[in-house]
């Protein structure tokens, strides 16, 4: 949870899954790691971190890219129920998981000693999913499951800002002599800039109207204004936002 505490601090403006991914393999002592980003009529863009998958583990990569989408009984049960909080395959129900028994997802699973499976996922709607998967031998148990919903709340956070971040500064981060703002404080200036109010800019970043609100009284305080319109045409002029 550190390094997620610590990532949140940073004006990132992509996910950074390939420090996140090894650290969830360490930490849960998973044989496999995955991170899955999936966009209609998109193919599934995959990464896969191997702690012990063994020689079966490129196999199971191909059928993670090509065959999950339709077999998968944790994307079946996020697409059907809208859920979006962590869950394992041994807690989804048993009409979930008919093709991943019938088709022999399962038993390829089992063979790389990750047939029990967890999903973080950190975005699920009809334009774009995100998700974590580990995979072992053993059901996670109570503890195991908590922590991964607390890791589930920091991600998904993290996830938000570094989409927000991404959009309001077209891509382009900020350059270190502009960094007067946090990233949150950058993310939540930039929505405000496109229009948003401070509810729907909360509802956006998962947190509540009056974090918004002491945000953008930071904002106010570091860029020397006392209003909203100022603060954009400051962050504008400085180049912490688009025009």
């Amino acid at each position: 949870m550190e390094l997620v505490a610590a990532l949140l601090t940073e004006p990132l403006v992509e996910l950074p899954v390939d420090r996140v991914g090894p650290q969830l393999l360490a930490t849960f002592e998973a044989a496999g790691v995955s991170f899955s980003e999936l966009e209609p009529r998109e193919p599934l863009r995959h990464r896969l971190w191997d702690g012990g998958l063994g020689a079966s583990a490129p196999e199971l990569l191909r059928w993670s890219t090509h065959r999950a989408r339709a077999e998968h009984p944790l994307l079946s049960f996020y697409r059907a129920t809208g859920v979006c909080t962590p869950r394992q395959i041994a807690d989804t129900p048993a009409g979930h998981r008919v093709r991943w028994l019938a088709e022999g997802g399962r038993d390829l699973a089992a063979a790389c000693s990750a047939a029990q499976q967890l999903a973080i996922p950190l975005r699920a709607t009809p334009a774009m999913s995100r998700s974590f998967v580990l995979g072992r031998e053993q059901v996670w148990g109570p503890g195991e499951l908590a922590l991964a919903e607390r890791l589930w709340r920091l991600l998904s956070g993290l996830e938000r800002q570094v989409s927000a971040l991404a959009a309001v500064t077209a891509g382009r981060g900020v350059a270190g002599a502009q960094t007067l703002l946090t990233p949150r404080e950058r993310a939540v200036l930039g929505l405000l800039a496109q229009g948003l109010t401070a509810g729907t800019i909360a509802r956006r970043l998962g947190i509540s109207p009056r974090t918004v609100q002491k945000h953008l009284e930071r904002c106010y305080l570091k860029l020397g204004v006392k209003d909203r319109l100022a603060a954009v045409l400051r962050a504008q002029t400085l180049g912490l936002v688009d025009p």
